[in-house]
Parts: C-alpha cells; structure tokens; sequence
C-alpha cells in the first residue's frame, strides 16, 4: 500500500465510519441501560439505525492491501455486513446474558473510536506534509493490477520465483493477445516482500479483460461454496441421502468446471471481435492458470484510475472503460466478501426462534 493509499482510506473511515458512530452509541448506550436498569428500553430503533449504517458502508471499494490494514487493526470485522453480523449476533446473545453483550457492543464501538482516531492523527500528519491522499497517476489510461503470492503460491525461493514468474508470463500474453496488444504492453511496476505482491500496469483492454475474468472466478468460487453448505446443512439435519449427495457434488463439479468457459464468454463478449487459433488458446489458457492461481491462494486486485467526474474532459471510450473496470472489481471485492462470510463457523450464529425481535423488555 503505498501513502497515497493509506490517506485514502483514512479519508473513506471518516465519510463512511465516522457519521455512524452516533448510532452505534445509541445502541451501546441502551444495551447498557438494559442490563443494569430494570426499566428495559426497545432496542429495535437503534438497532435499525446501526444495521442501515454499516450495509450503507461501501466496503467494496477498498483494496485488499486497505481491508488488510483495517484487519491487522482488528476492525475489518466491524465494518459492513461483517459489522452487522457481529453486531445481530451479539444482540440476539444478550437475550441470555445482557451484560456480555453490552460490554461486547461497547468493547467494539471503543476499538472503531481508536481506528477512526488514529488514521486522523495520520491524515493531518501527512497532510502537514502535503501529501493528501490524491493518487499520482501517469496517465487515465493505465490500471495498476496487484497480483498477491500467498499460501500455496506463496515465493520463498527463486525456482519459486522462476515457476510463477513464467506462469504470469503466459497470463499476460494471452490477455495482451486478446486484447490485440503485446505482452510487453504488460509492465512491472515494482514489487513488495511478505506474501510477495508484484504491481503490473496494464492498459484498459487489458485490465477490462482482467476485471472480467477475476469477477467471474469470484462467481464461481461463490456458487460452489454455497452448495458444499447446503449439502454440509442437509447433512447435519440428517435428510441427505447417498443421492442427494451425489447430485450436489456433481452440480458442484459443473460450477467449477464451467468457470473457465464462462469467463471465456464473457470475455469474448466484452471484445465483441471473433476469437480463433492461437489468440483463442491463449486467452483460455491464461483464464485457466488463473483460475488455478487464485484456487491455490493467490490474490488478483486492480487499483483503476479514479472514476471521472462528470465535468471532466475524458475521451468517451475511456471514461466508459474506466467505469466499468471500477463497477467490476467492486462486484468482485462483494462476491469474494461473501463467500468469506459463507465460510465462517455457523456455529457463531446462535439458533433462537423468537430472536429475530432482537429487542429487550418485550
């Protein structure tokens, strides 16, 4: 993540976190009254007030290297339909012991008071300096794809290093072809240790192309974890047969399967030009390394030029390709999000019939 960035997401915890935190208050403060006071209060109020605040937050334009942060800050899982699921359950578990709940709810509007203070003290820090969060783009027509090594594609070694390197040789050079552009057309903008990250800078065409494909190995990944669930519930309430079985693991295997000529189509669509020979071999060759890049671990997300305003001179195909790159990777950011939440242990969901009031003193 580089400063720029950072100010960024400082700038996105005041607009979208800050104006909440005078619903989440409300909701702590009643939580509070409840359980020490014998005259309950409704919660159902305030309990809309903070679920429409956190659904409202935009999580989805954030970076990955942004949601880390906010991760490693121990509260990515307060914002958004995390935060909301967080707070539901610790609602609901106050039905048996108000005063944990109580003390949960204050505990994390404490934790998003620190987060929002400490990336102010940072924002006017580097404002100081004169840096203010605006990205200093080369040109409105380059996208900057960061491409994650991590777990089992993670880069220990230099044959590691040699194996992926040529592996995202052979990504590139399809999706350049595809586009009607050259593999060099692809640059390496640098590169950061840890779970090693490589910044490519790609054309339009090309990051168009990347959106698409990410957005559909997204999709997949999605549609196939919910069957395993639904195949993992109807096992556990015991009305899942041998047959059954056997037919959501082959609908499972259709989904995966199926990802990587669905990507196709979607991206021959997109080009709206005829693929054949050897454009066609390798655009579907990229597709699949990676779809099986991302299946091992590793992690594809685009930092696109800023969406245009409306009083900006933009040649028209570009703004429009700008929009739908961003409109893409923020439907993949949601889907991956998803099938995260979709991966949790159920068993944080606690099971209770008359829970869905969610209110004390009712």
């Amino acid at each position: 993540m580089d400063v720029n960035e950072l100010v960024g997401l400082a700038n996105w915890m005041n607009e979208h976190v800050n104006p909440s935190m005078s619903v989440y208050e409300q909701l702590a403060n009643s939580m509070e009254q409840n359980a020490t006071n014998g005259n309950k209060v409704p919660l159902r109020e305030h309990l809309d007030a903070v679920q429409k605040a956190l659904l409202d937050m935009p999580v989805s334009q954030l970076s990955y290297q942004q949601t880390d942060l906010l991760d490693d800050m121990e509260v990515d899982d307060l914002l958004g339909e995390k935060g909301w699921r967080f707070v539901e359950r610790t609602v609901k578990e106050g039905n048996y012991d108000p005063a944990s709940a109580a003390a949960d709810i204050r505990k994390a509007k404490q934790r998003l008071d620190s987060a929002l203070q400490q990336f102010e003290q940072t924002r006017q820090s580097l404002s100081a300096v004169g840096i203010t969060g605006e990205p200093d783009y080369e040109a409105s027509d380059k996208v900057t794809v960061r491409v994650r090594f991590k777990d089992a594609v993670e880069i220990e070694n230099v044959s590691q290093l040699k194996k992926w390197s040529a592996e995202w040789y052979d990504i590139s050079r399809g999706l350049a072809m595809a586009a009607g552009e050259r593999p060099e057309d692809v640059e390496v903008k640098g590169a950061t240790t840890g779970s090693l990250i490589i910044v490519l800078g790609t054309t339009l065409s090309v990051a168009t192309i990347i959106a698409l494909i990410m957005k559909q190995i997204a999709s997949t990944v999605k549609s196939s974890m919910e069957i395993a669930h639904t195949l993992q519930d109807w096992k556990m309430r015991k009305v899942a047969d041998a047959e059954v079985e056997r037919v959501l693991l082959a609908r499972r295997k259709s989904v995966e399967d199926g990802g990587v000529q669905d990507a196709f189509e979607l991206v021959r669509e997109k080009i709206g030009a005829r693929i054949s020979g050897d454009v066609e071999n390798g655009l579907k060759k990229s597709i699949e390394k990676m779809f099986r890049f991302t299946s091992k671990g590793g992690e594809v997300d685009m930092l696109p030029p800023p969406e245009p305003a409306d009083d900006e001179e933009l040649d028209e195909a570009v703004a429009e390709a700008i929009n739908t790159i961003i409109e893409n990777v923020e439907e993949m950011r949601t889907l991956k999000a998803a099938t995260q939440l979709l991966i949790e242990d159920k068993a944080n969901d606690v099971p209770d019939n008359d829970a869905d009031d969610a209110e004390a003193g009712e």
